[in-house]
């Protein structure tokens, strides 16, 4: 099915929440594959990109409310899709808690991608290992493009504020729902991701996704590790589209 032929004729944002170490361009060779009436909105939390001269949040309660703020701006007139990798997974879930308890409008749908359910718990601190050990840890998970990975520049521009959201992933602290929410969640991860370990996202990890939304939540799997997303740019777009025609006709 081509991008094109599966658009509808209304106008809808997708807005995108970075993933650890990521700012509003994070997305940008998937944003290059958007076409027809989609917008795509990438929200920028502090100490990154244009907020740069902001102090950088290690608490995913603060990011939550930092971007609520940004979010709003885009909800009120247009249908909109959430979507978040990995970070910005736990973040989106969270907006839509906090979306729901404001009695703001709600995403149509949300896609999630680069990790297991919420539940999910990281028992290695990497964000108090030594400098050296920690972009060993964070290569060995595939925590950062590579191109980031190879250039000393990048990485002392990258080492507080991935530190800082590795913190801020560490210590959050899933609170159950009172009732899953209202849409549908879409979950994608890359297949080298899926095993048992420390570092891996378990089969158990996705099926929970289930008990966060009162649709059936059924993974969709693509080739590649941890960062599969920007080598399949276009497949992410039409997961994305995919689940926005699919949420219209459930809704």
């Amino acid at each position: 099915m081509s991008f094109m032929n599966s658009l509808s004729e209304e106008e809808a944002n997708i807005i995108a929440i970075p993933f650890a170490g990521g700012n509003a361009y994070c997305y940008k060779e998937i944003e290059n594959h958007v076409k027809g009436n989609f917008k795509w909105v990438t929200l920028e939390l502090p100490g990154r990109g244009s907020r740069f001269k902001e102090a950088l949040l290690s608490d995913i309660r603060e990011m939550v409310d930092d971007l609520y703020h940004s979010l709003i701006l885009h909800v009120k007139k247009k249908s909109y899709v959430l979507y978040g990798h990995s970070m910005g997974t736990v973040i989106g879930y969270e907006l839509v808690k906090k979306l729901i308890e404001n009695d703001m409008p709600l995403p149509l749908c949300a896609l999630f991608t680069g990790r297991g359910a919420p539940n999910t718990v990281m028992t290695k601190k990497r964000s108090a290992m030594p400098e050296k050990m920690f972009w060993e840890e964070v290569s060995s998970i595939g925590g950062l493009p590579k191109e980031i990975l190879k250039n000393k520049e990048l990485l002392d521009l990258y080492y507080p504020i991935l530190r800082a959201d590795f913190k801020a992933i560490e210590t959050y602290q899933y609170t159950p729902l009172k009732e899953p929410f209202p849409i549908p969640i879409y979950i994608c991860l890359g297949k080298d991701e899926i095993g048992e370990g420390e570092d891996r996202t378990s089969l158990k990890e996705i099926k929970d996704w289930n008990n966060e939304t009162i649709y059936p939540c059924k993974p969709t799997f693509l080739e590649g590790d941890h960062f599969f997303i920007l080598k399949h740019p276009g497949a992410v777009v039409q997961l994305l589209v995919n689940a926005f025609e699919k949420s219209k006709v459930k809704m």
